[in-house]
């Protein structure tokens, strides 16, 4: 039964809390048009338009542009692409740096979510530009990479180092969400649409965790926008987690809660269906134990504790508690888990790039006395 229970979870990840959208008004500003969204190549595009039909897309290749064809916010920067090549790419925008700039001239003051993926020429190589302009313009900036798996092998594995490379000298100033799609290939049995819906929900449900899945019923301990957008926007590594923290530790898609994260939001979602005031109360003291808990394993960090209210189908708990959920975000997460992971894909991409810049010696396989009667 606990197997079944897993594999159901697996297969309806993002039933934990359902979104009715007739609740809510004003639908179209909530659900993320309030955050400027900015897809840059095929794979950072497509997941883009799947948050915001509304994104700014950057092209460097025809084939990419085709794909957007019938949408007006496409900038082209390039028609022949960067060949998968992180150098390639970086002379792109280099050379359209001014194309670059005019294109988000327009985007000041704002929060930006960047998506790309990490493996591609152009993508990969257009995070650092871009996030330097739009800091320039008083913007905070989300970055969500997405990692590719193994067996893409080289270059998509040497761009995947050299873009997260590039990031370091900025990590302070911009948050960054890591997609590794080596694990998402597993957990999903390799169906690239439930990848992308997954990458999707997860950024939805980080970016509109107030506007479009709480509701407005009574809380004791709220959280406000400006609260979650600190944590979002917050600078360094950003992850997020729906495992039931009561039980077990957060399960994050890449990083880990330790004495160097730098923020940390545990919500937890109680049931709309407990109407009583008295009763939602009682669930502080729940929430104040989870605290300690983990306030023992993010000592430095500025903790955001709340309490929201939806409609829960799923609260992720091994052992049938189905009133609340939780959801964990934290940012400015300690590196050290991420290096230790870019360096296994550094070493690796170094390994397959030395074997692919080896020159094969080739020898004679025909000796002088064979080689005369060959030639008839």
């Amino acid at each position: 039964m606990l197997k079944l229970k897993k594999l159901c979870k697996k297969l309806w990840l993002w039933k934990i809390l359902k979104f009715d959208k007739k609740n809510y008004k004003d639908y179209n500003f909530r659900k993320g048009e309030c955050m400027k969204v900015i897809g840059v190549g095929n794979t950072g595009s497509k997941l883009a338009m799947m948050l915001n039909e509304s994104s700014l897309l950057f092209s460097t290749a025809d084939q990419d542009t085709n794909n957007f064809l019938k949408r007006n916010n496409v900038v082209v920067i390039s028609n022949e692409g960067a060949s998968k090549r992180f150098k390639t790419g970086v002379e792109i925008w280099n050379k359209n740096q001014n194309k670059l700039k005019e294109a988000l001239s327009n985007i000041k003051n704002e929060n930006v979510i960047l998506f790309s993926a990490l493996g591609g020429g152009s993508g990969s190589s257009s995070l650092t530009p871009i996030s330097k302009i739009l800091l320039e313009q008083n913007c905070k900036v989300l970055i969500v990479g997405i990692l590719p798996f193994k067996k893409e092998v080289n270059p998509p594995l040497a761009n995947g180092v050299l873009a997260l490379n590039n990031i370091m000298p900025i990590i302070d100033k911009v948050s960054v969400l890591i997609f590794d799609n080596e694990k998402l290939l597993k957990q999903y049995d390799g169906e690239w649409r439930k990848i992308n819906e997954h990458i999707i929900q997860t950024v939805d449900y980080i970016i509109n965790l107030l506007v479009k899945y709480n509701t407005d019923n009574y809380s004791p301990v709220t959280i406000d926008q400006s609260e979650l957008n600190s944590v979002i926007f917050g600078g360094g590594f950003l992850d997020f987690s729906d495992t039931f923290v009561e039980e077990t530790n957060p399960k994050f898609e890449y990083g880990s809660l330790n004495k160097s994260t730098k923020n940390c939001l545990i919500c937890m979602f109680v049931d709309d269906k407990i109407e009583d005031r008295n009763k939602v109360d009682d669930y502080q003291n729940i929430l104040s134990d989870i605290i300690i808990k983990f306030g023992r394993k993010v000592p430095n960090a500025r903790m955001i504790p709340g309490i929201l209210r939806g409609n829960i189908t799923d609260s992720g708990s091994e052992n049938n508690v189905d009133d609340r959920c939780y959801f964990v975000i934290a940012s400015g997460l300690g590196v050290e888990p991420y290096l230790k992971k870019i360096e296994k894909m550094r070493d690796e991409a170094m390994k397959r790039a030395t074997i692919f810049s080896e020159k094969e010696k080739g020898s004679k396989f025909v000796d002088n006395k064979s080689a005369k009667m060959l030639d008839i």
